[in-house]
């Protein structure tokens, strides 16, 4: 049998997982499992904890992956017929993750309830409730404040999930 040799990556070629995608020279884009599945979760709201504290508690794995904003954390999981994801990227706050449910369901309330009940956990520990785009309108005055530039001319407000989530637990912008 002939021995078959691929080339080497032409050397103008990005690494097929760098933002901005379809941008570069590289013809192939790479994404992980996590941005693959990620699009059909529901996201339900921030807790004000990390995810390995919740991930030793259940006695769960936590994986490495990434997506378009940074490498992250996640545990995927299930509880009393909930499916969970909670995750937390590199590059957000280190004391909060997000919480997902994994396939769609109409009561958040009930399945955050669950969460907080299995984990041991109290209500203090939710920054708060709901998607990245609710909440907004029950910014802290702090939060507010981080965002009136936003509406200056000539400011271009952040629309990233991390700018919204930023706002919504009342942190104040990133550095541009």
């Amino acid at each position: 049998m002939t021995a078959v040799e691929v080339p080497e990556p032409e050397p103008d070629w990005q690494e097929a997982t760098t933002p901005p995608y379809g941008t570069g020279k590289n013809p192939a884009h790479q994404w992980s499992v996590w941005e693959h599945c990620s699009p059909t979760f529901q996201m339900i709201g921030v807790l004000r904890l990390p995810v390995r504290p919740v991930a030793r508690r259940l006695r769960l794995h936590v994986e490495r992956s990434w997506d378009g904003l940074d490498a992250l954390d996640v545990v995927l999981f299930r509880l009393r017929g909930y499916s969970f994801a909670l995750s937390k990227h590199d590059g957000s706050p280190a004391d909060v993750s997000y919480v997902w449910l994994t396939e769609p369901h109409g009561d958040a309330d009930q399945a955050w309830d669950v969460l907080l009940e299995v984990v041991g956990i109290g209500a203090e520990a939710v920054a708060f409730r709901g998607g990245a785009h609710e909440g907004l309108s029950v910014q802290s005055s702090t939060a507010r404040e981080g965002t009136e530039s936003a509406h200056i001319p000539g400011n271009v407000p952040e629309r990233s999930l991390r700018a919204r989530i930023r706002c919504v637990i009342g942190m104040p912008r990133s550095p541009s």
